[in-house]
């Protein structure tokens, strides 16, 4: 039996009759329920059964079905830990990342530097700093090392996308000066990387609008979206991460403030499928201005201004992390002293604020301060890097 995929995205069987066999017979949709409801470490050694079972469980239609039978209704987030240790006896398993959700998902060994940043896409995070980046599953906990980024610059700004339409992963860093003269300057160069491509390397993409990033970055329908410094002003730029082409989408006004201080940095986010800036205007006081990108009049409008200030004793200096699925805002702590892990998540159409708390097994030992990286939109992921 062999899979195919046809022009309207549909998969199909093609049955050999000298290899068939009764699971040969039953229709790929049954196929696909009966293995999405396993485990990913189930489905991961399902891979060795056979050829089919392996093209099956790597077919986009199974990829994204899984895992069957998910509740898109509740608010699904992923918190990641660097230099957390894990208790062995007397000894500690150092420099690994772990993921939670509601609980302990997975482990994953990427040593990175204190700084780094990092981005989630469809289940996927890709996780850097300066030239080294990380393609990680913290459904799996596996990993990749991507080739390092060519540059002689000390610093990249990196962003991750997904293509829908070719079901292609792609990081694209933009090389820039960290100090001195050309501190200021826009990135120099544009690079990609396609993941799962047969060359395995880092492509120049050229670029007619110079730029300095000065954000984080979101996906939205295949487009990356970040704040840039562009001359005297701060502009809302967008790459396509189909045709690859870099675009101007309109500029941002000075009433949107994009400083950034220690303990946060200026966000874009997925506001119902918009773009939007969260800014924090007090310590309990935040705003959301948001923009319509597929709009002929591209206008910044604050959609609301909410305060958190009555559950300042439950959820005491608590940040803008994110938005759920279903429209609940992501708080959290910008660090955590003890195992008491929590997210808060408020909705702002009832006015109600509510905390989560995140399963932390006692073999984990937290470390003084320890900052979590909040990932909003979490869903697990069966792509077998």
């Amino acid at each position: 039996m062999m899979i195919t995929r046809s022009k309207k995205n549909k998969t199909t069987f093609t049955t050999n009759p000298q290899t068939s066999s009764s699971f040969d017979g039953l229709p790929l949709d049954l196929v696909i329920e009966i293995l999405g409801r396993f485990p990913i470490k189930s489905i991961a050694r399902f891979l060795l059964v056979s050829k089919l079972w392996a093209t099956i469980i790597h077919s986009r239609d199974f990829i994204e079905s899984f895992p069957l039978g998910s509740c898109s209704s509740q608010p699904r987030f992923l918190i990641a830990f660097s230099g957390l240790d894990i208790k062995k006896g007397t000894h500690y398993a150092k420099e690994d990342w772990y993921f939670f959700s509601s609980s302990f998902l997975s482990r994953s060994s990427c040593s990175l530097p204190p700084v780094y940043r990092s981005h989630y896409v469809k289940g996927l995070l890709c996780i850097g700093s300066g030239r080294e980046q990380f393609i990680v599953n913290p459904t799996s906990g596996k990993s990749i090392a991507l080739p390092r980024v060519r540059t002689r610059r000390r610093t990249t700004k990196s962003f991750f996308g997904y293509d829908q339409v070719n079901d292609e992963y792609k990081v694209l860093c933009l090389t820039e000066a960290l100090s001195g003269l050309h501190a200021e300057e826009p990135s120099s160069q544009h690079q990609v990387f396609t993941l799962g491509a047969k060359k395995k390397s880092w492509r120049i993409v050229e670029c007619s609008i110079p730029h300095r990033p000065c954000s984080s970055g979101v996906c939205i329908d295949g487009f990356i979206y970040y704040a840039a410094k562009t001359g005297s002003q701060r502009s809302l730029m967008r790459f396509d991460s189909r045709s690859e082409e870099f675009h101007l989408i309109t500029r941002v006004p000075s009433e949107i403030v994009l400083s950034k201080d220690q303990y946060s940095h200026a966000m874009i986010i997925n506001y119902q499928g918009k773009v939007a800036i969260p800014t924090k205007t007090s310590t309990y006081t935040f705003d959301v201005w948001v923009m319509d990108q597929n709009a002929e009049e591209r206008k910044w409008l604050k959609k609301l201004t909410f305060s958190v200030e009555p559950w300042k004793s439950a959820c005491r200096f608590i940040y803008f992390k994110g938005i759920t699925q279903t429209g609940e805002f992501i708080m959290a702590p910008y660090c955590y002293d003890s195992e008491n892990v929590y997210v808060a998540l408020y909705n702002h159409y009832t006015d109600t604020l509510r905390k989560v708390k995140v399963q932390v097994s006692a073999d984990f030992n937290f470390k003084p301060n320890l900052p979590g990286i909040f990932f909003s939109d979490y869903i697990e992921c069966v792509r077998f890097l």
